[in-house]
């Protein structure tokens, strides 16, 4: 746009361009200062200024010979300026019919002559002015001199380039960064057309991780850009695109634009693989959809990288912002915050335990820990809810130990009261990738007293898929210790049984979601009296978890299960009611 095209045009982009180059709460920069006092030297003026003129005020990115950062924008001299691409000079300021009433004249700086070349962008708009001020008239200024200035003024803007570059892009890809998405967003929310904003996130943090680790940065980098590429083709014309984040892109778009058009595009698009040196990279795309409809202040991207991360997840494609998915993950975040605190407290972690019970004689030798949480605001918190979160932060291994040692605690209790239990607790793929886990227990044994049988490891088949070498270490010094292990959700995993025989394993336990079916499927019983015969016949003891009624009972009785646990022999007890069960000769079945 030229600025002579339209002036109300003009102002608008005009500020538009001030607020992406500039802003006024930006720290002092030592470029500038150095400009600034190179000016007032080669000119040999008092004054010196680098002005911004913005929408109500001028104001000084740099200064010399005035105390004021800014002033309003009627009485500024470089506003007159802003519509003109050439250099403004004012010989006599009190004889020209602009400014002799102006209170800069008649008052402090008490402005004679003023000079000063305009600050202008690439494409044409002003954002300000390079002036000189002296107190006292001169005479017009040399060709020479009116082209120091000039010079002075483009570094400026050079100078004022680099700083929004590197404030405001993205320097692998050159587009424009978040922060400089947040402002457009500012802008365009205080607009009376409604607009949409999309995030785009391509593939899971831990997926470039993976990349970077096999490929290096470099790989990494180019793939990001060979995707840029692609949405930069499929997006409308004219639509700015934005790198968010290392996985995530955004734009914004006019409400009237088709959304789930525009997003099943995208979609098709990255079904297939981008290519990077010769290799295809296969996206995971999810895309979240965001509308700006009020200009208060909010959250925009936070709330927008939620929806397409939710999107990318649950496979979804494309999600349009739910307030309730904000709410989980505000909840989320409360809890992740709460839970450190909760480790260190002695009243919101307890456990309760889970038996098992013998199917030959329906004895209860051994027992599940189970977790525990009331929230002190929030109340009881599942540990369905709070277990996956911690997995995710270093906040796991804490509350794995907490565990650990409540346990042990437990175990010498009950043994000092005469009752022989062993107690399991499930452990993480986090708590075996080094020996910290196993170190403890060994000093538990030593510390409390603690048989060793007592004891009992829990694992997921998929644990074994990550860091099978590591966990198997840790397990095998576990065993050699005389700790239990058992294979946990057995049936919903792998079920590699040559693999199994590998391990250092005493028990198979059965998948819940396979047991409770028994009544209804008949693949389900097939598949698990099957599993039951394998197992047993390899030397495992079989414990079948989720044993809900007497039939499911009589039938895993029948095909040889070692052991059952589940709502029929009882929900998870707390300690003292464990031991009131027991004394009490625990579960008996109906039918004996």
């Amino acid at each position: 746009m030229d600025a002579a095209d339209s002036t109300p045009d003009y102002e608008e982009v005009r500020l538009k361009r001030v607020a992406e180059f500039c802003s006024c709460d930006q720290e002092s920069d030592e470029v500038f200062e150095k400009l600034i006092a190179i000016t007032s030297e080669y000119f040999n003026v008092p004054i010196a200024l680098i002005s911004i003129v913005d929408e109500h005020k001028q104001w000084f990115r740099a200064r010399i010979g005035i105390p004021e950062h800014s002033t309003s924008r009627g009485i500024s001299f470089c506003a007159h300026s802003l519509f003109d691409k050439n250099p403004l000079e004012v010989l006599d300021a009190r004889m020209d019919e602009r400014f002799k009433d102006n209170p800069m004249v008649n008052g402090p700086p008490y402005i004679r002559y003023y000079a000063g070349a305009p600050l202008l962008t690439d494409d044409g708009f002003s954002l300000g002015s390079l002036c000189i001020i002296d107190t006292s008239r001169r005479e017009p200024m040399s060709k020479r001199d009116m082209g120091m200035l000039v010079y002075f003024a483009q570094l400026v803007i050079m100078r004022m380039t680099g700083l929004r570059s590197r404030t405001y892009i993205d320097q692998p890809t050159g587009l424009f960064n978040r922060l400089r998405l947040e402002e457009d967003i500012r802008l365009v929310s205080t607009t009376d057309e409604e607009h949409y904003l999309y995030a785009v996130d391509v593939i899971s943090p831990k997926f470039l991780n993976d990349v970077v680790k096999a490929l290096g940065y470099s790989f990494s980098q180019e793939l990001m850009l060979n995707v840029k590429t692609r949405l930069q083709a499929i997006l409308p014309k004219g639509c700015v695109l934005y790198k968010i984040s290392p996985t995530r892109f955004g734009f914004l778009l006019h409400a009237i634009d088709p959304i789930e058009t525009l997003c099943m595009k995208i979609l098709s698009d990255f079904e297939r693989p981008v290519d990077c040196k010769g290799i295809p990279i296969q996206m995971q795309t999810g895309i979240g959809v965001l509308p700006l409809i009020d200009s208060g202040e909010k959250d925009w991207l936070r709330l927008v990288v939620g929806a397409a991360d939710d999107a990318r997840v649950r496979n979804l494609g494309w999600s349009l912002y739910q307030p309730k998915l904000d709410a989980a993950q505000k909840r989320a975040f409360v809890l992740l915050s709460s839970l450190s605190e909760a480790v260190r407290s002695a009243s919101q972690l307890n456990l309760v335990f889970h038996p098992k019970v013998h199917l030959s004689d329906f004895s209860c030798e051994s027992v599940e820990a189970l977790i525990r949480w009331t929230h002190p605001t929030l109340g009881p918190i599942g540990p369905a809810e709070f277990i996956p979160l911690a997995e995710k932060t270093a906040l796991m291994r804490p509350l794995t130990f907490w565990v650990l040692d409540a346990v042990a605690t437990q175990a010498k209790e009950w043994k000092d009261q005469g009752i022989k239990l062993r107690v399991a607790m499930n452990v993480t793929v986090g708590d075996l990738e080094n020996s910290n886990f196993v170190d403890r227990i060994e000093d538990l044994i030593g510390e409390s007293d603690l048989d060793p049988d007592d004891l009992e490891l829990e694992f997921t088949e998929s644990m074994l898929m990550s860091e099978p070498v590591t966990v198997i270490a840790q397990l095998e010094r576990a065993r050699k210790l005389g700790i239990e292990v058992s294979v946990d959700d057995f049936g919903t995993g792998y079920s590699n049984w040559s693999y199994l025989r590998q391990l250092p394993v005493n028990t198979v336990k059965l998948d819940q979601s396979l047991i409770s079916n028994l009544n209804a499927n008949e693949k389900d019983k097939r598949l698990v009296k099957t599993l039951i015969e394998l197992a047993k016949g390899l030397g495992y003891r079989v414990v079948a978890e989720g044993v809900e009624t007497e039939k499911i009972l009589s039938l895993i009785s029948q095909w040889g299960c070692t052991e059952a646990q589940g709502y029929l022999i009882t929900k998870p007890l707390s300690a003292g009611l464990l031991t009131e069960w027991l004394q009490q000769g625990g579960f008996r079945p109906e039918s004996r």
